[in-house]
């Protein structure tokens, strides 16, 4: 009743390439024959399929719930009889496939198996303390270890962020052929005249995968295809396992695949207890400093991910640092997000040669990019360099500053935190979202409730306002933190008092 034209089926029947079955899901024999003929038409790579299937639910939701509430007698009635147990219990003596006797000494056997394994369970002993953080994260890999600490071997020109992705991904697929890259693309169709004319939209994802382009096909770029099923590696349950490789583009539009990545991706290993894993990487390009991006453009929100359990979060600064968390993210058996400030792509102040196919930098390692001796800014992306900038303006008047780019953000180097504020006692947080809520407030906090003592002045955060990013540049500049803030101490708000000088 709240479907536009009364069914699902119908509804997205003229989807080009996409195969529709409408069936009687309570009848095994034809949920068999549509369920193999949408494999056949996938296998086939000919599009996806969907088979609407109409069942029932003969008994009530949960202990919570009564259906007499909101179901009629005729209604369950109804659905009593399509039952696809009992119909098929039904089809199977009216075949002489079955004799009745056989069903109820079936239907007795899985009734005893059943009291059986409850009995077991309501027997067995709670599950330890010890096990509540147990699957979070991969027992096998860690990526915050020792083993990821590599050097770098430097070679060729310096790559701006956006050409070190690139070169990065076309050496780990080179190294392992199950990593798969998935990607947006995004252009205009445009008749053949016109197309050396005009220019592609997308241009920022085409050029990351440029290089990679040249050593796989494009099915390695767009989809798990063309290659053999007895090459690829088979985990424990027999089936052919991809490492992809996805992207988003951009943070502002990663909202639709919320539930999935929130209800299913980070929490895979730990409802399974370990059968199961997704070691995925998310790239995303993500933050504003675009003047003009607005409100669809601009977005951050890395806090929001931050606080999701089994999913690592990752955000370089430089394009060293891009080459060696990307490789860790690859080579983790976790899923991770690979966060990719999008001012920071193509700028040339934070490019680097490329350091080599083994280079790795671990998870929740922060960077040391200054040491200094009276106040330490803490810091991440693309506040790094303002950071810099503000330093540079800093030490002109007499005022040694440490700056530190924490660049894992989950799991985050806590032990750099604590021993820059226990060296200089007075801390700047510096982060691109608002405020309010944001990933530098939990920083911010967490000094203030542990490491109360060693400071010498109030933690001060410099953050966004907590409204929307404008279109207009000027409006930009006020809204989100820049420099001039960081010199001050304050965040672009005029509800906030600038703090004392240091």
């Amino acid at each position: 009743m709240q479907t536009a034209g009364g069914s699902i089926s119908k509804l997205v029947r003229d989807f080009p390439g996409l195969h529709v079955a409408e069936i009687d899901g309570t009848d095994p024999i034809e949920s068999y024959a549509a369920g193999k003929e949408a494999v056949d038409y996938v296998r086939q790579r000919r599009g996806p399929a969907l088979i609407h299937a109409h069942v029932v639910r003969p008994y009530s939701h949960s202990l919570s719930d009564d259906e007499k509430l909101y179901k009629t007698a005729e209604e369950r009635e109804e659905e009593a009889h399509r039952d696809p147990l009992s119909k098929f219990s039904l089809f199977l003596v009216s075949r002489r496939l079955a004799r009745p006797k056989e069903i109820e000494a079936l239907e007795a056997e899985v009734d005893r198996e059943v009291r059986e394994a409850g009995d077991q369970a309501l027997a067995a002993e709670p599950p330890s303390v010890d096990s509540i953080l147990v699957n979070i994260y991969s027992p096998d890999v860690d990526p915050t270890s020792p083993a990821f600490g590599a050097q770098p071997q430097f070679h060729g020109a310096p790559k701006t962020m956006v050409e070190m992705v690139a070169a990065t991904l076309s050496d780990e697929m080179a190294r392992d052929e199950r990593i798969t890259v998935f990607r947006r693309r995004r252009r205009r169709r445009q008749p053949r005249r016109k197309l050396e004319t005009c220019k592609r939209e997308g241009r920022r994802l085409q050029s990351h995968l440029r290089p990679a382009k040249k050593v796989w096909p494009r099915s390695r770029l767009q989809h798990a295809a063309s290659r053999s099923q007895h090459r690829r590696p088979r985990h424990r349950h027999g089936h052919a396992r991809t490492q992809p490789v996805a992207e988003i583009q951009f943070f502002d539009y990663i909202w639709p695949a919320m539930m999935q990545i929130r209800d299913e991706l980070c929490v895979l290993r730990w409802r399974s207890n370990g059968s199961f894993k997704c070691p995925a990487v998310l790239r995303v390009a993500i933050g504003g400093y675009l003047t003009g991006g607005g409100i669809y453009h601009s977005q951050s929100g890395e806090s929001i991910f931050t606080h999701c359990p089994g999913l690592r979060v990752v955000m370089p600064s430089t394009a060293l640092d891009v080459a060696g968390l990307l490789r860790t993210a690859v080579r983790c058996d976790d899923p991770v997000m690979f966060l990719e400030h999008k001012h920071l792509y193509r700028q040339p102040y934070n490019r680097s040669e490329y350091p080599g196919t083994d280079y790795t930098v671990p998870f929740g390692k922060a960077r040391m990019v200054k040491e200094g001796s009276d106040v330490s800014i803490i810091t991440f992306g693309a506040i790094v360099h303002r950071a810099e900038v503000a330093a540079a303006q800093l030490e002109r008047e007499g005022v040694s500053v440490e700056i530190i780019d924490l660049r894992s953000l989950s799991p985050y180097d806590w032990d750099a935190i604590a021993a820059t504020v226990r060296k200089n006692h007075r801390v700047i947080v510096a982060y691109e979202d608002m405020l309010s809520w944001g990933f530098g407030a939990e920083i911010a906090a967490r000094i203030a409730d542990e490491l109360f003592e060693e400071l010498d002045a109030p933690v001060k955060r410099v953050a966004a306002m907590d409204t929307f990013c404008a279109y207009q540049p000027k409006l930009e500049d006020v809204i989100l933190p820049q420099t001039e803030h960081i010199l001050t101490r304050r965040a672009p708000s005029s509800r906030l008092l600038m703090c004392e000088n240091l």
